[in-house]
């Protein structure tokens, strides 16, 4: 997959007529002669989509999104998702926090850049499945794509669904003005297609690739997400069916030894892994979002974590109550929990950030602070030095094992009770960790805490814990209950508002079916 998308910063992406928005300017003293012009530069449908190299490269625009600046580069990457958390309290950043500190308004660039590239993906994708069945080709590889660009499409929705809330469905591709001005689909229309695609993709893909196109959906990541759909949706029956199909591979993925193993450049693509983005390391890259030339596919999220004196960003600190639960619990031998050190930095013995000393900088108060440690890359003497924002190339881990198996234990139990395999699931992450075992017969409401204490400890700074909130209906009353989390800012998080995004205005604007979210 490195190979194939390499490709994509050596040329634009092909840019397909089905997204184009096609304006009829109708001016005075114009013949019809003049109005029936072919623009030279467009590659139209019926002359592009022939072949199966048609196919594979209609597929390969549908991943240039994931990685830009716009997408998980960056935006997506931290400002959009890691900093909206109750797990950190970003520091004002005018025109960049502004979602974390509860200050997004809807002409907010960063809001529109993320939108913008999961949209992306979405025309794509909906291109390769409309046009791609049409093509004479080989049967297993036409397949093959149709699930790979199924899987793109349902991951876009899942994240506008959970972050926007309410969204338009659009299913296939935009030819004219007019399929543009749609209105937005109940949220239960939006998961029927999600769950259907990842239906499609799983019955489709295989459940490996070889190195050249790791970084390609596969029937694990494809499985997983269709087990995610149904547990937000809270059908947990059928969750805790598609999470136990990833559980029962254990020569397919395995927790790997070292927890910190999940965030270091050096054991990207390891066993632990089910879907991770391939990021690149290229300091001359361009600033962009995809179809930019040459544009950045590196992990520029780094300076919007990294402690306070070592970017040139608001950054954020780590809300003290999840350092409180990393300390509660002590490992079998006595320990802190390993996990603690690969999620956090804080004032503890031979501490380090970067290159230095806990204490070579951080002076005064900021001593007594805890900051981010998981993805940081300490080679580096600063989040930005060397290389800029596009230097690192630490793969962003979308779907790991651990996760799975806290999931398919909080499933099983909401749905039947938590049996032995639930206790299995949660008590393998915590292995891992050389944690005591969750000890058998807790009530239904006690394994529930239980499974989202550990997520805690094991998903902390991932950018999943504003979804997990969501989805248990926590997310006002957790940020009202304690205003402390948003200190670093004093934002004030307002219920029915804050619990999602506002739609880009200029979306709102332009399409008057579009109506925009609570508050905004």
């Amino acid at each position: 997959m490195k190979r194939i998308l390499n490709n994509i910063n050596k040329r634009k992406f092909l840019i397909f007529p089905s997204t184009f928005l096609i304006v009829t300017m109708l001016t005075v003293n114009c013949s019809k002669d003049e109005l029936n012009l072919t623009n030279p530069n467009n590659l139209s449908t019926t002359s592009f989509w022939k072949t199966a190299d048609d196919a594979e490269k209609g597929l390969v625009s549908c991943y240039g999104p994931l990685t830009t600046i716009p997408g998980w580069g960056r935006m997506m990457g931290a400002i959009l998702t890691t900093h909206r958390g109750d797990d950190v309290n970003p520091f004002s950043w005018p025109a960049v926090s502004d979602p974390g500190t509860l200050t997004v308004q809807a002409t907010d660039g960063r809001v529109s850049e993320g939108w913008g590239e999961l949209n992306a993906i979405i025309a794509r994708t909906n291109a390769v499945l409309y046009y791609v069945p049409q093509i004479t080709m080989d049967e297993a590889q036409k397949k093959r794509i149709l699930g790979e660009a199924a899987f793109m499409r349902a991951m876009a929705r899942f994240y506008l669904i959970n972050m926007w809330g309410n969204i338009p469905l659009i299913l296939k591709p935009v030819e004219e003005v007019n399929d543009l001005f749609v209105e937005q689909a109940s949220q239960q229309a939006v998961w029927a297609s999600i769950i259907t695609d990842c239906k499609l993709a799983q019955s489709s893909l295989p459940e490996t690739v070889n190195a050249a196109n790791v970084g390609r959906a596969t029937w694990g990541a494809a499985t997983v997400l269709l087990g995610k759909s149904y547990l937000f949706t809270k059908d947990w029956a059928n969750a805790a069916t598609e999470f136990k199909k990833i559980v029962d591979k254990p020569t397919l993925y395995k927790l790997v030894t070292n927890y910190e193993d999940n965030f270091l450049t050096a054991t990207n693509n390891n066993a632990e892994s089910i879907w991770e983005l391939q990021y690149q390391s290229n300091q001359n890259a361009n600033w962009g979002s995809s179809g930019t030339i040459n544009v950045s596919r590196g992990q520029g999220y780094e300076p919007d974590v990294a402690p306070t004196a070592y970017t040139s960003q608001g950054s954020v600190t780590v809300n003290k109550w999840v350092f409180d639960a990393f300390m509660a619990q002590k490992t079998k031998s006595g320990k802190i929990d390993p996990r603690a050190y690969a999620t956090m930095i804080w004032d503890y013995p031979g501490a380090k950030i970067y290159q230095d000393d806990f204490k070579a900088k951080l002076i005064g108060s900021d001593v007594n602070k805890t900051y981010v440690r998981k993805y940081l890359n300490f080679d580096k003497q600063t989040s930005l030095t060397p290389g800029g924002w596009f230097y690192s190339s630490n793969n962003r881990r979308m779907i790991r094992l651990a996760d799975v198996l806290l999931m398919y234990a909080e499933a099983q139990n909401e749905a039947s009770g938590s049996d032995v395999n639930a206790y299995a699931a949660i008590n393998r992450v915590r292995a891992r960790a050389n944690m005591a075992d969750i000890t058998p017969g807790l009530s239904k409401e006690d394994f529930r805490n239980a499974v989202r204490n550990e997520r805690v400890l094991e998903l902390s700074l991932e950018g999943d814990r504003i979804f997990d909130l969501l989805r248990w209906g926590t997310m006002a009353d957790v940020f009202i209950s304690h205003p402390e989390y948003r200190s670093n800012s004093g934002g004030t998080f307002i219920k029915g508002k804050h619990e999602y995004l506002p739609i880009p205005a200029n979306d709102v604007n332009a399409n008057p079916k579009i109506k925009q979210n609570p508050g905004y």
